[in-house]
């Protein structure tokens, strides 16, 4: 049974929770941030801009976990449905674009497990 809600698809806002995938994945730790861009304003206060994202780190994944990925991001990056925790505490479900991450060469070990794996996602919108 799942211990959080971290849930992804490729192509309905009914997403799949990743630890019930045909390869299941650890939950992530997971950063939200509801807005793209800040800005310092004159008057010293800050603004934010743009649409909100997220990112999921894994502290490892095995080769098979990363083809499991793969098959929802075969690009640099793809359109999916995540359901994810945000500010809040809670989970909510938005559609996002995957970015497939530039550096995981870099992050196998020897053991063929990747280490300190992260997953972006940008332009969240409410499912």
């Amino acid at each position: 049974m799942p211990q959080y809600s971290y849930g992804i698809s490729d192509s309905t806002s009914a997403t799949t929770n990743v630890e019930s995938l045909t390869t299941p994945l650890n939950p992530p730790r997971s950063t939200y941030n509801e807005w793209s861009r800040t800005y310092d304003r004159s008057d010293g206060s800050s603004e934010g801009d743009g649409y909100p994202s997220a990112v999921w780190h894994f502290d490892y994944l095995s080769q098979a976990q990363v083809t499991q990925l793969r098959t929802l991001c075969t690009g640099r990056s793809a359109s999916v449905y995540i359901t994810t925790r945000i500010n809040t505490g809670a989970f909510a479900t938005y559609t996002a674009q995957m970015i497939w991450p530039g550096d995981l060469l870099a992050r196998r070990q020897f053991n063929g497990i990747y280490a300190g794996v992260d997953v972006a996602f940008r332009k969240l919108e409410a499912a």
